[in-house]
């Protein structure tokens, strides 16, 4: 049975879609994407997630129609949901992309996007039974500029890492920046924690901007944890006594072991119940 996918508004089969060898996202990259957790039909966290996509088709010089919302595609997720019977749990993905001809430089600035929707295990935020065990991806690292704060449509230094991750028999992979400091994970932002402070790579070092860290970010600054957004080596991890990571489909994901350092999970216990409060499921 044929699953449903949205194009620009439209319910089509994804039996009966393709993408021309033209398309700029397939040839260049020039694109960028949204992972949206859903529950119960409802997509979470639209207005972070639109703030971003206005934000990256800003950098990117996208022309979004001006009739577009954070209601506009908060309805067509729903609708796609329901088409597809994904009722509970689910995980969305917004793809934008230009659309427009051209070699390096477009022939124009309009867009296009896809949205598609698989279901989940779980409705509510829950946290990993047996915590990851991460380490350094230092093969290629990322270079520091607006574009790293953004989930562009060109991933591959996530995917390098990831591989390598694999290959290392880790569960995830810390990416470093230009500077040697630390970035974020393969698929996730990442945060480390000393008694009441929690400590993060600020924008700067080129991580993405992702939504879950800034709703970990906010419900853990209203619980009166002292926030330091910084600059952080590899090194300065064995400093903590708890790492985890963020992104929206996890929410957080404790880290068990770095090198020889091994964290406890106390914190992220309690983000996971602070962010499905905060969640209104």
């Amino acid at each position: 049975m044929s699953t449903y996918l949205n194009f620009n508004g439209e319910l089509i089969p994804d039996t009966d879609f393709s993408i021309p060898h033209h398309n700029r996202a397939f040839r260049y990259g020039d694109g960028f994407f949204e992972t949206i957790r859903c529950i119960r039909g409802k997509p979470l966290w639209m207005p972070q997630h639109f703030e971003r996509i206005t934000k990256s088709a800003r950098i990117l010089k996208f022309r979004l129609p001006e009739d577009i919302d954070v209601e506009y595609f908060t309805q067509n997720i729903s609708r796609l949901l329901k088409a597809n019977g994904h009722n509970s749990g689910a995980r969305v993905r917004l793809s934008i992309f230009r659309d427009a001809g051209g070699f390096y430089r477009p022939d124009g600035d309009q867009s296009a996007f896809l949205i598609e929707s698989l279901p989940l295990e779980n409705e509510k935020y829950q946290l990993n039974k047996q915590g990851l065990v991460a380490g350094v991806f230092d093969e290629i690292s990322k270079p520091v500029s607006l574009l790293g704060n953004i989930k562009s449509s060109n991933a591959l230094v996530y995917i390098l890492a990831s591989v390598f991750a694999h290959e290392q028999g880790w569960n995830d992979a810390i990416i470093l920046n230009s500077d040697g400091c630390i970035a974020e994970a393969t698929s996730s932002n990442i945060f480390a924690v000393k008694e009441n402070r929690v400590h993060t790579p600020d924008l700067a070092q080129g991580c993405v901007e992702g939504v879950m860290r800034s709703v970990v970010l906010s419900v853990l600054s209203r619980e009166g944890y002292k926030i330091h957004e910084c600059s952080l080596l590899p090194d300065d991890l064995f400093d903590f006594d708890e790492v985890f990571l963020s992104n929206t489909i996890s929410g957080v994901q404790w880290v068990k072991g770095f090198k020889h350092k091994r964290y406890y999970h106390k914190i992220s216990s309690r983000v996971i119940e602070l962010i499905n409060a905060a969640a209104d499921f």
